[in-house]
């Protein structure tokens, strides 16, 4: 895990080293739905969120907007890659501002940290980045979503409490398990890791439109969704739809947005990048 290149304004901006920064990017903002897309495009929204980590958390006078090999900018990011800072506000996670001498004292860093990857295997947690690296994906993204829909058990065989038939680390349909060329009473046979094959598969027709962590649990709740904006409406009174999710209702409107059902995957999302979570 190590960046070969510069990211942001006028950086060399190689796809792999731009993800790494907006992986790393996100694990310091605490803005709820402004996370970035892990894409390995360094647009204006990277260039501005490497500016603002700069001019905030670094204190610098004047920002560059570029992340370099050896500049205190990578040297105080790589840290969010393995560890989870201590300090939170309502903006940022940060760690406490090192001289320049003592954050190049650090060990280097090979193996980055994923969310919840503190709560599953080894051979599971290096299964889902590659996954997450062919898609396109946030790590983070996708085991959060997988916690959510397992309640935090990572169970391939675990099923609905409601009966619906829905089964495993997504919670596939029986539906859509035949779709992939399974059942459900298979994938529930499977180990975790070998089931991980079917949760590519599944996302697989999604590649590149993953770009937030919503439309990552679109795509396995309400795929019509994906690429939404946060204010887009999902259900709406006087439909079987609302009426099983009334309870996402947060202001009572009769109207279940898009921000309103993602708010418990994103509680998820921070308690997989909290210290005994992050691994």
């Amino acid at each position: 895990m190590l960046l070969k290149n510069s990211v942001g304004r006028k950086g060399v901006n190689n796809k792999s080293d731009v993800k790494l920064i907006q992986e790393a990017l996100n694990r310091v903002i605490r803005i709820p739905y402004a996370l970035l897309a892990v894409d390995g495009i360094s647009g204006p929204v990277t260039i501005a969120a490497i500016e603002r980590f700069q001019r905030q958390a670094l204190k610098f006078n004047n920002t560059d907007g570029r992340v370099d090999v050896d500049g205190k900018t990578w040297l105080s990011l790589k840290r969010y890659l393995v560890d989870s800072p201590n300090k939170k506000t309502a903006m940022f996670s940060l760690f406490p501002i090192s001289p320049s001498n003592d954050l190049k004292k650090q060990v280097a860093i090979t193996r980055k940290k994923i969310a919840w990857g503190a709560k599953v295997s080894g051979a599971f947690k290096e299964k889902v980045i590659q996954i997450c690296e062919s898609l396109d994906l946030a790590p983070d993204y996708l085991m959060s979503c997988m916690a959510f829909e397992t309640g935090e058990t990572f169970s391939p065989s675990i099923k609905n409490a409601a009966g619906s038939g829905a089964t495993g680390l997504i919670q596939f349909m029986p539906t859509t398990a035949k779709g992939l060329g399974t059942s459900t009473e298979k994938l529930a046979k499977m180990t975790a890791v070998e089931q991980l094959d079917y949760v590519k598969k599944y996302f697989t027709p999604y590649r590149n439109k993953l770009k937030k962590l919503e439309d990552v649990y679109m795509a396995i709740l309400y795929p019509a969704a994906v690429g939404k904006p946060i204010t887009h409406v999902l259900f709406s009174e006087g439909r079987k739809t609302y009426s099983q999710n009334k309870g996402f209702d947060a202001n009572k409107d009769g109207k279940i947005t898009l921000k309103e059902i993602s708010v418990k995957v994103r509680q998820k999302y921070e308690k997989g990048l909290s210290k005994g979570y992050l691994g």
